[in-house]
């Protein structure tokens, strides 16, 4: 689905819908929508039956259109989303040679760095976890735009923050986390809502589809987290609202809500890394909570943490942009033999090879000291 900007007249249109109009996904040079089964179209009155049907043949043609749209409408370079040595896995020899030796030792690293590590126990070498943090170093130094990440190890507490009491806008890193909210709610899947809003800028399947059209919250869902759907987000939202939302963060310690129509905010890397670790123990204990990482382990767009590790471990993420405010972000949970979480938030024009390399070399450094932990 290609991204469209969101024009400075749009974001007033929707300032009585939201105080951040944060931007839908970008052409991930996939053919057609990934969620599980299509939506009915149905108008209402006594013509609702011969409706649906017309409506069959129209969802056709307008995928065709759509997917005939994306080929000539790429937004980002073709080396951005196929190919390149991302695709294969990294290998770091110094690191592989370490975790062989198999002599652990108590972590102990000389030097001053710019973001703050804790948690730390012990590690195959102390040598090579120095080496991962000086290159963690260089990029916060040399990165040139504002910068937060926050990694965690989901058994060992290993902790690494850079800038995380920063406030970045969360994009659509948070639908992902609200999804888990309404998921452990208990909500009914199977809820029938109406397409009757379309969030203003956006673009895709739930946009194209005609007014009036019917989605259960399963598909809202499906699209919300594939395609990143911002219209199918805020069906969600204005239906099952965000008390559950809220009440989740304020039990995860995380500084940050949602309101009335404020379907995107600001918050921490640390904030946002927390509600991923919370998906992580969702998915571990619940079917929901197992379904909605399989959603986030196969979205339409993987261009940044996925992209680097994907090849090696199930990588389930989160990604976020908006054009007008130069903001580019990605959550991750990395299904490593020791899982960690990677929340990374940038202030960058987003989705161009450039603006992804960051993430890549991030998350190339985290794998390795995550190897590293013993």
């Amino acid at each position: 689905m290609k991204m469209k900007k969101i024009t400075a007249l749009a974001v007033l249109a929707a300032a009585a819908a939201s105080l951040f109009g944060c931007s839908g996904p970008a052409d991930s040079a996939s053919s057609s929508a990934k969620a599980s089964s299509a939506a009915s179209s149905v108008k209402d009155g006594s013509a609702a039956e011969a409706n649906v049907s017309a409506a069959s043949g129209k969802e056709k043609e307008d995928n065709d259109k759509r997917n005939n749209k994306k080929e000539e409408e790429k937004v980002l370079p073709e080396d951005v989303t196929q190919g390149g040595k991302y695709d294969n896995i990294v290998v770091n020899e110094g690191v592989e040679r370490a975790v062989k030796a198999n002599s652990p030792q108590a972590a102990a690293v000389n030097g001053y760095y710019s973001f703050t590590y804790s948690d730390f126990g012990k590690v195959y070498s102390n040598e090579e976890l120095e080496k991962c943090f000086d290159r963690l170093q260089d990029i916060c130094a040399n990165a040139g735009f504002s910068m937060s990440f926050s990694y965690r190890n989901i058994e060992t507490g290993a902790y690494v923050g850079y800038n995380q009491y920063s406030r970045f806008m969360t994009c659509s890193t948070i639908k992902a986390p609200y999804i888990k909210s309404i998921l452990q709610q208990g909500i009914d899947l199977d809820t029938v809502i109406s397409r009757d809003y379309i969030w203003p800028g956006d673009t895709g399947t739930v946009v194209d589809a005609p007014f009036g059209t019917k989605y259960t919250a399963r598909e809202l869902i499906e699209y919300s987290i594939l395609e990143s759907d911002n219209t199918a987000y805020y069906l969600l939202f204005n239906t099952f609202g965000y008390q559950s939302f809220n009440s989740l963060l304020y039990s995860l310690g995380a500084n940050y809500s949602l309101g009335d129509s404020w379907i995107f905010t600001y918050c921490t890397s640390d904030d946002m890394m927390k509600c991923y670790e919370d998906i992580y123990k969702f998915g571990e204990s619940s079917e929901n909570g197992k379904w909605l990482v399989e959603l986030m382990s196969d979205t339409d767009v993987n261009i940044q943490i996925g992209k680097a590790l994907g090849a090696k471990y199930k990588v389930a993420q989160k990604y976020g942009s908006e054009f007008n405010e130069w903001v580019f972000n990605d959550c991750a949970v990395v299904y490593a033999d020791s899982p960690f979480v990677l929340c990374i938030f940038t202030q960058q024009y987003p989705e161009t090879e450039e603006s992804c390399q960051v993430f890549r070399e991030l998350s190339l450094v985290f794998d390795d000291i995550n190897t590293l932990l013993a």
